[in-house]
This record gives structure tokens, sequence and C-alpha cells, in this order.
């Protein structure tokens, strides 16, 4: 007999944000989708995460082309975000859009580049003109707002891993191309570079003068005292491996 136990591991999620999720009308993928994407952001205690449409479709047990149809619908209902849509031939980072008043539902439709129909969101209707300015703003807006988010991780990451270093000076002078790059690489990483550089410092006798600036430091000098290659770092940023599908689907 099945016995979960929430000491085995439990995604919190706001009762708030469950209650207005079921005031919308998902398709059956939709929402498995959804709860996808709950179970490897929130469960894992983090605001997003790669998933490609393929591991989401052996996770939730459904074909490729339903889950792609049900992303692309999420995201212009703007529940789900995709924040590295302007890269191509990387897995998509998503994420859940918890603020639900951006949420495009049936009854803000009208104020959006959508047509209702019935109880149906039409994108293009056939009588209408070519909506491309339309639809070229939109894109545009949502690229402005997925690159806010963004950034606003990056520097989230920054202030965090900042507060680690022993010499923090030239903080204004880390480039957002640095920031960036220290966030893919993941706080563990950094954080033992961060050390690395510390022993460093200790067992040389480095005086204080002499100890590299906080900005020179993160904006590059830091790979040097990575002790793991690169290459594991980025296996660390990919898709969860094929046994932890057959462990969740244990649950």
């Amino acid at each position: 007999m099945a016995n979960p136990q929430l000491e085995e591991g439990y995604t919190s999620i706001a009762n708030e944000i469950l209650c207005e999720l079921c005031k919308i009308s998902f398709n059956g993928t939709e929402l498995k989708v959804i709860i996808c994407i709950f179970r490897y952001t929130f469960g894992f205690h983090r605001k997003s995460h790669k998933l490609s449409a393929s591991f989401i479709a052996k996770w939730i047990n459904c074909d490729s082309r339903s889950v792609k149809r049900a992303l692309k619908t999420l995201q212009e209902k703007k529940i789900i975000i995709c924040i590295n849509s302007d890269q191509r031939g990387v897995t998509s980072e998503l994420m859940f859009n918890k603020d639900y008043e951006q949420w495009v539902t049936d009854d803000k439709a009208v104020t959006s580049d959508k047509v209702v129909t019935g109880d149906k969101v039409v994108p293009r209707p056939v009588t209408e003109p070519s909506p491309e300015p339309v639809t070229e703003l939109s894109h545009k807006k949502r690229n402005k707002r997925n690159k806010n988010i963004k950034e606003k991780y990056y520097d989230d990451f920054f202030e965090k891993v900042w507060k680690a270093y022993p010499k923090k000076m030239g903080k204004s002078s880390v480039s957002k191309q640095a920031k960036k790059e220290l966030y893919e690489a993941g706080e563990t990483v950094v954080l033992e570079a961060i050390k690395s550089y510390v022993a460093d410092i200790e067992k040389n006798g480095t005086e204080t003068q002499y100890i590299l600036y906080g900005s020179t430091f993160f904006n590059r000098r830091w790979h040097d005292y990575v002790r793991e290659p690169e290459r594991q770092v980025k296996i660390k940023l990919e898709e969860p491996a094929e046994k932890r599908i057959d462990l969740w689907s244990e649950e």
C-alpha cells in the first residue's frame, strides 16, 4: 500500500494560486504540464528549471506535440514563462507566473490580441486585417518582460554571492554579462571558487591591499578558482536524469 510522507519531499504552493487556477478551464494536457512545472520548480524550492517538451511528455505520459501546444497556450496566457526564450538551441527554462493578475483568461482576452468566440480564444480570425504589428508589439513586450525577470534573477543571485567575498569593492563595476555567467554556474560552484581564493589568500599571507577587488574577481577571475571542470557544471543545469523520471513516476 502506498504511504507517501511529507518527509520524503513535498511541493509548497500557496492556496491562493490553486484557487485562481481552478477558475480557469484547462484541457488535461495543459493541467498536467502545470503540475509537472510545479513539481520541478516549487517541489525543489526553486523558481525555474530547464524542462524540455520531450521530458515533460514522458513525465506526464503524453505525446510531445500535445505538450508543445499546451506550452504555447500557457505561455500565451502568461501562466508560465520561458525565461530563456531569446536563446536558440537550448532547453527551455520554465517558471510558473505567480502573479495571476497578469494571466490572460477568457474574460481578459478581449483586451489582448486575441478574439473571444463563444468559450474559445481565437488568435487570428480570417476576416480580420493582418495582425502582424500587434503580434510584433506583443512579442517585444514579452521579450522585454522576460529579460527583466532574468536580470532580476541575476541581480538577486549576485547579491548573495557578493556577501561571501572578502573585499567588497567595485560592486557597481560588475557587468550584466558577468552576473549572468555567475547565475548559470550556480551557487555551489561560485561559493567554492570564493572559498578556494580565500584559502590561497590565507596560505600565501596575501596583504589586504593585494587582495582582488570584488569587481575584478566576479568579472572573470573567479573562473581561475573553480575546481570542477565547467562541463560538470553544465550537466547540473540540464533536465533531470532519466532515473529521476522513474523515481517520481512511482509516487
